[in-house]
């Protein structure tokens, strides 16, 4: 099959986003003043663990990404008897950006990789996350000249998150394609390739961990990094 489009997710396809996560979240709480004089590795684990619990709340739709945001620093902070006011939670996520911005480097391969992939199919970016971040990753990953904003679909923006079918429908009507036209190369099995495929496209799972499916879709190919993309399709 010869693809007019590939579709990407950004988080932990393009770039490993959990250790920037990690190291970013790991410097503002031995900052903040909500977090400094606690012990960072509790703070930590507990924040990392209310974020994996409240995230599907998010993508369904029950809570605002402010709320997410919000509520799972409150429930953390609140093992230490500490209570969260708004505009501490707004400094914190503030100065969280800033310190997950900076671990955000180039990654030379995986620009080779999308720039000769570019050269044959349009290329779009189909993730779930905030609007605020998503911009700046691309900038700071320097693949800027690659994808414009208008090929970026947010789920923020659009309102759906993966595995909504119609978050898919949006990057399509945006592109012009159709779903058997479409390649989507993604990391989470459930999001980006279930999801892809019940919306009608081909997918392929990058699965570094070699984990297990969790359904019984059947992706076009499965690799461990994104640079195999172009053995895939020769």
């Amino acid at each position: 099959m010869i693809y007019k489009l590939i579709l990407f997710d950004l988080d932990d396809t393009l770039f490993d986003y959990s250790q920037c996560f990690e190291e970013g979240m790991r410097q503002t709480i031995g900052r903040h003043r909500l977090s400094a004089d606690l012990d960072h590795d509790s703070f930590y684990r507990k924040l990392k663990a209310y974020s994996d619990e409240l995230w599907p709340d998010l993508t369904q739709n029950r809570i605002s990404l402010a709320e997410y945001r919000f509520r799972r620093l409150e429930k953390t902070a609140a093992h230490w008897g500490r209570t969260v006011a708004e505009e501490v939670a707004k400094d914190f996520q503030q100065m969280f950006l800033l310190d997950c911005f900076d671990t955000i480097k180039p990654i030379p391969e995986v620009e080779r990789c999308l720039r000769k992939l570019a050269a044959s199919h349009q290329l779009g970016i189909v993730t779930n996350g905030p609007e605020d971040m998503a911009f700046t990753k691309i900038e700071r990953l320097g693949l800027s000249h690659l994808f414009s904003a208008d090929q970026l679909i947010i789920s923020e923006r659009v309102g759906y998150h993966k595995p909504d079918r119609r978050i898919f429908t949006a990057a399509l009507e945006r592109f012009g394609t159709a779903p058997k036209e479409t390649l989507f190369v993604g990391d989470s099995w459930e999001a980006d390739v279930a999801g892809a495929i019940d919306a009608g496209m081909d997918a392929v799972w990058i699965n570094p961990k070699k984990l297990q499916p969790a359904s019984n879709h059947l992706p076009l190919a499965v690799v461990e990094r994104l640079e195999q993309l172009t053995d895939v399709l020769a």
